[in-house]
């Protein structure tokens, strides 16, 4: 995985798919800051809100780097390409793209307890100049799929889980090792799941995390994007967290 800096809007990012990016970093001279809606808005407003917050702090549209984003239910295969090629018309007309590639990461889940009526705009990040020399970033969503498909299809049983966990976590230190960061860095990890990860938490989930573990760890009871998929896990590392009503 190598990484594209993208000086227009103060980070780097390492390239995924024309929906999103696995990862961005802030370049020397700036910091990402991470922002959460009290009340998630459907997502075309929320891009909308999102121009007004950049516009009235003084930053570009290009410094938008990071979407999480909320979903009634997991979409079949083909629901999620459609809504995944609206999504990056919202990016397009703001000039958001470079060459074709998409610098935004993005996480998307599926909420099991009330769930919104529309995919809504949850939380974002973007850029901004500062004098830190602290690496800030973030990771985007993963699954427990690889190019041969779904770890463990179908299966739910506290080892398979494990296996998917395992997984999904070997995606995240690849992807954090690759923006230049460390364990050390991570402010935040996120576990998207409605299957209890109790019986995993130590050795897989919290072990790698370290000493960040006491702080990082958090649990959505979420289901991720697509059906057939039972565990997702993102994460960042940042020194700003606002939220915004």
């Amino acid at each position: 995985m190598q990484l594209v800096e993208h000086s227009a809007g103060g980070f780097a990012f390492l390239p995924g798919g024309p929906p999103y990016s696995a990862g961005v970093v802030a370049l020397p001279g700036f910091e990402i800051v991470h922002a959460t809606l009290q009340c998630p808005l459907p997502y075309q407003i929320g891009f909308t809100l999102i121009d007004r917050h950049l516009e009235a702090i003084g930053r570009p549209a290009t410094a938008l780097c990071a979407i999480e984003l909320r979903s009634p239910k997991p979409w079949s295969l083909e629901d999620f390409g459609v809504f995944n090629a609206g999504y990056r018309v919202e990016l397009e007309t703001r000039g958001v793209l470079i060459d074709g590639m998409n610098p935004v990461a993005r996480t998307n889940v599926a909420p099991a307890y009330m769930p919104p009526d529309e995919p809504s705009l949850y939380a974002f990040s973007y850029t901004i100049p500062s004098a830190t020399n602290e690496r800030t970033f973030v990771i985007a969503g993963a699954g427990d799929l690889d190019e041969h498909g779904i770890i463990a299809e179908g299966q739910t049983s506290p080892d398979a889980m494990r296996t998917k966990a395992s997984f999904v976590m070997g995606v995240m230190l690849r992807r954090l090792a690759a923006l230049g960061c460390t364990i050390d860095d991570v402010t935040s990890m996120a576990v998207y799941t409605v299957h209890s990860p109790l019986d995993f938490l130590a050795d897989t989930l919290f072990a790698p995390l370290g000493a960040a573990a006491v702080h990082a760890f958090h649990w959505y009871y979420s289901r991720p994007p697509v059906i057939g998929l039972e565990f997702e896990v993102d994460m960042r590392g940042v020194r700003q967290e606002l939220r915004l009503r």
